[in-house]
């Protein structure tokens, strides 16, 4: 059993719980859950091979795209990096408000000679391309699919207007690109006017020491301020979530969403919708595996285009099942081959992290 740490976000959990709570009623709310269990006792789970095939490979290319994000500090090959993004993608699906996070980056540390508070800039940088990548697939979905009706149907549920919801998709994104782009810019600003002010309130010696894991934090979003490098960041983010898209694609078949969606090729958009949209829900706080946002997006998306609410239910858990189950297996696979297990792995961090405002020399956080 994995014991929260000490300052655990236990706020953030409360909060990721009653996000949680929010959509598990809107994805199940009027819904028959014996028809639900009818219809995934029906599907054909040969697919699923295929399909977590595919999303091996889509965790490949995440491994590639964290090479190129790492490359200023340390060039590790793409093979080194898979298992530690499984580790850390584990650790997301068992842990909530996304502390995988931080297991992938003090991972990372531990295996190769990069900081972790740097490693965790990398990730951070991955997630904005991700959000801006999934908003780029409700672009090109739009041009198929009437996504502004399914944004107003969000909004409806929500009680927001079309505008409010345009700006919560976007905005969050658009301002943690400018905000990378400022530190990569100019870190000796945002160390004056943002860290320093910070840190001076901070007792004694810690100060100083935060402000050096500020520093190498900052130094992670090294030359993203150069077009080149964001256009280079953002093209291998697109064949990561193109792969997922696939995966998607592959278990929908197995449920046969494309009689109920006009055919191979409108099914092909909504899935690009339904990746997008299940995916951006995961961005808020919430559980292990964000259970609950994603399977709620994923079937308010697929009923608005016309798949009936006890098949879209039926797809999401067994997709959503698809997606965590191998790689918390793997992961776990991982760890247990070196000895470890995720609980020790949080505890070494804990400890480094409680170290780290007195570690010096080879203090690796």
């Amino acid at each position: 059993m994995v014991r929260a740490p000490r300052g655990f976000p236990i706020g953030r959990v409360w909060l990721g719980a009653a996000v949680t709570a929010l959509f598990v009623a809107l994805a199940f709310v009027r819904l028959d859950i014996g028809e639900t269990w009818s219809v995934a006792a029906r599907a054909n789970y040969a697919y699923l091979v295929p399909a977590v095939a595919v999303y091996a490979v889509s965790l490949y290319l995440r491994s590639f795209r964290w090479r190129y994000l790492l490359r200023p500090f340390a060039d590790v090959h793409s093979w080194r990096l898979y298992p530690v993004v499984l580790v850390g993608y584990m650790a997301n699906n068992l842990l909530p408000v996304r502390l995988g996070e931080l297991v992938r980056s003090y991972y990372l540390s531990v295996r190769e000679p990069v900081r972790g508070s740097t490693a965790l800039a990398t990730v951070l940088v991955e997630r904005v391309f991700d959000g801006l990548t999934l908003l780029l697939f409700l672009a090109v979905a739009a041009l198929f699919l009437p996504i502004g009706g399914l944004a107003g149907r969000v909004g409806e549920t929500g009680g927001l207007p079309l505008w409010a919801v345009a700006a919560l998709l976007v905005t969050p994104f658009v301002v943690a690109l400018g905000g990378i782009a400022v530190m990569a810019v100019r870190p000796g600003f945002f160390h004056r006017r943002v860290t320093q002010p910070v840190t001076k309130l901070l007792p004694g010696r810690i100060g100083p020491r935060v402000e050096g894991l500020a520093e190498r934090f900052v130094a992670g979003f090294e030359g993203l301020h150069r077009p080149g490098r964001l256009a280079a960041v953002f093209v291998r983010s697109v064949p990561i979530w193109l792969a997922e898209s696939v995966m998607y694609y592959i278990v929908a078949i197995g449920f046969g969403l494309q009689d109920q969606l006009g055919g191979p090729v409108p099914m092909a958009a909504a899935i690009l919708a339904v990746t997008a949209a299940s995916n951006l829900a995961t961005a808020l706080p919430s559980s292990p595996g964000s259970l609950g946002p994603f399977e709620a997006l994923a079937v308010l998306s697929l009923v608005f285009l016309g798949v009936d609410g006890e098949t879209a239910l039926a797809y999401a858990i067994v997709l959503h099942l698809a997606l965590l189950l191998p790689v918390i297996v793997a992961g776990l696979a991982h760890l247990a081959a070196r000895g470890l297990t995720l609980g020790e792995l949080m505890g070494r961090r804990e400890a480094v992290a409680a170290g780290a405002t007195g570690a010096t020399g080879d203090e690796r956080a």
